[in-house]
């Protein structure tokens, strides 16, 4: 088969990937995580399950790449948010408040079902750390971004606050999913955090 029919196949299927996936993540939206299997997918798609099967031979599997493709929306987004923000400061305190403020509707319920997944899917778990340590890792380098531009004092240890400020934001996020405080309550706690960690 000549390079350019293998390039043109290659997009068909990256396409209709994607379709799936988008509607595995309105699926979720719609009727929450329990929700995400080949049928109902392949209903919302409008598609055959046939199809769907083709790409994901399991409900697990289709959980993985609906959750790695709803993350990587996340990030995508956040980034371009990110752009416009002048400091590390600015930057870190942003991608902490984004963590309880989800904008795709789909993602604390992907958490919630992927966290529940982990005990029985090996293979799930190596994904869902590389995910949680890349988004640490991220407020670790912003609030090292901050001390060389400035916005964050030199007295602190970005490896230290970065982490105890994502398990504060981690620990709201789980506390705003399930009703205890609203966005704004919990928003108003991170930012306390946020001010304590950097001498504000």
């Amino acid at each position: 088969m000549a390079g350019t029919e293998q390039a043109a196949l290659s997009a068909a299927g990256s396409g209709r990937v994607d379709e799936i996936l988008r509607a595995a993540c309105r699926v979720v939206v719609s009727g929450g995580a329990s929700d995400l299997r080949i049928g109902s997918v392949a209903a919302e798609a409008g598609v055959s399950r046939t199809l769907v099967h083709y790409y994901f031979t399991t409900r697990q599997e289709l959980l993985r790449a609906t959750f790695a493709y709803a993350e990587d929306l996340r990030v995508a987004a956040l980034e371009t948010e990110l752009e416009t923000l002048a400091t590390g400061a600015e930057r870190a305190e942003r991608t902490l408040l984004r963590t309880i403020e989800p904008e795709l509707e789909e993602t604390p319920a992907l958490w919630n079902e992927v966290w529940s997944s982990l005990r029985y899917d090996e293979e799930l778990r190596p994904l869902v750390q590389e995910r949680y340590r890349a988004w640490a890792d991220r407020i670790v380098r912003l609030l090292d971004e901050g001390r060389a531009d400035g916005s964050v004092p030199a007295s602190v240890d970005p490896d230290q606050a970065g982490w105890r400020l994502a398990a504060a934001a981690d620990g709201l996020d789980s506390i705003t999913y399930l009703g205890l405080l609203d966005q704004d309550a919990a928003a108003d706690v991170l930012a306390s955090c946020i001010r304590r960690e950097l001498g504000r």
